[in-house]
């Protein structure tokens, strides 16, 4: 049986850019004009998606929506072929990999790192309180971290769509990789958009040809040092507290910055 999940963000989606002044962890607020067009565009996206994997020899695809709080979209609006992913949310990141033999993941609307320069909307899990999080010096995103942890269970990333600047990194890092742009980043809240009917064709495209390809699932090796900093010095220590209690944590290059080193995946899921 070949399985397929697409995992589902918001950001990166066509047609999104949010609004300045707009506050939210995950950059896009719950309930704004933003919100509403992110959900329409991530369904736009997902359906084209799902088709393209039956049609390219699929017997199930399985969805997880994991913005936020993980219960955006509208599954009566999306295609009945494909099965919506419930996860219990006190087990690890990724975690329910292990109950599936996916053959790749399909990510959807997922975007830039932290610190991005002109990524709309970017950030790494949370905006609020993560300016970054390094892996042996170098800094990655949530397509990578969500990548590798999922080279654990051996599925492999094998297509992404989002705003160049993500696409770039996500090739940086996953150079065999299929993606699609679907705008192109001008700024934090700022997007020069494509036209719509273009991206679901490329999506479409993309998704099979990746189906099509071999792709290599990528993991850590362990141990490898990590490094988070925080926006606020007052979190960086609650957190060492808390991270202390199972790790050897210790401050970086200030009261901001938090590093370890991690000896298996499961340390990694505690900052994620």
């Amino acid at each position: 049986m070949k399985e397929y999940l697409i995992a589902v963000d918001m950001e990166g989606v066509h047609g999104v850019k949010g609004e300045p002044y707009e506050v939210s962890v995950a950059a896009i607020a719950l309930g704004t004009p933003s919100y509403q067009q992110a959900v329409a565009s991530a369904t736009q996206e997902v359906n084209v998606a799902v088709e393209a994997l039956f049609a390219s020899g699929a017997d199930r695809v399985v969805i997880w929506d994991n913005h936020a709080a993980r219960d955006n979209l509208d599954f009566s609006k999306i295609d009945p072929r494909a099965e919506k992913l419930v996860v219990d949310r006190t087990k690890g990141r990724l975690e329910f990999l292990k109950d599936f033999h996916f053959e790749g993941i399909v990510f959807i609307g997922y975007h830039s790192r932290a610190g991005s320069i002109n990524g709309t909307m970017a950030h790494t899990y949370n905006g609020f309180d993560i300016q970054y999080m390094k892996v042996n010096g170098k800094q990655l995103g949530e397509f990578d971290f969500d990548s590798h942890i999922a080279g654990e269970y051996g599925v492999p990333p094998i297509f992404a769509a989002s705003d160049d600047v993500c696409v770039r990194q996500v090739l940086e890092c996953n150079p065999d990789v299929v993606t699609v742009v679907t705008k192109y980043a001008k700024g934090r809240r700022k997007a020069d958009f494509r036209d719509e009917t273009e991206v679901l064709s490329e999506i479409a495209e993309g998704v099979r040809q990746a189906a099509a390809k071999k792709i290599s699932p990528v993991k850590f090796t362990y141990p490898c040092a990590f490094e988070i900093r925080y926006s606020s010095m007052d979190v960086a220590e609650w957190r060492m507290a808390e991270f202390s209690k199972k790790l050897t944590v210790s401050y970086g290059e200030d009261a901001h910055t938090l590093c370890v080193t991690l000896q298996n995946v499961d340390e990694l899921r505690m900052f994620l």
